[in-house]
C-alpha cells in the first residue's frame, strides 16, 4: 500500500510521539512496572521503531 507524502509524514510524526511516550514510561523512576508490563512496553517500542524504519525505507525507495 502506498501513501502520499502527507500521510507518511503524519505516520512518522505519530510514531515518533508514541516512541517518545514509551521511552518515558520505561524510564520513569516513579512508577514500578511488573515484568509483563515492561515486556509489553518493550515489544510495543520495537514495533513502533520498526514502523519508523519501514517508513524511512519506503521514502528512500520512492525518491530514487
Amino acid at each position: 500500500m502506498t501513501y502520499t507524502l502527507q500521510q507518511e509524514l503524519q505516520i512518522d510524526t505519530l510514531a515518533k510521539e508514541k516512541v517518545h511516550s514509551l521511552h518515558e514510561q520505561l524510564n520513569d523512576r516513579k512508577s514500578l512496572l511488573s515484568d509483563s508490563q515492561r515486556d509489553l512496553l518493550v515489544r510495543d517500542l520495537k514495533r513502533y521503531q520498526e514502523l519508523l524504519y519501514q517508513c524511512r525505507l519506503n521514502r528512500q525507495i520512492e525518491v530514487r
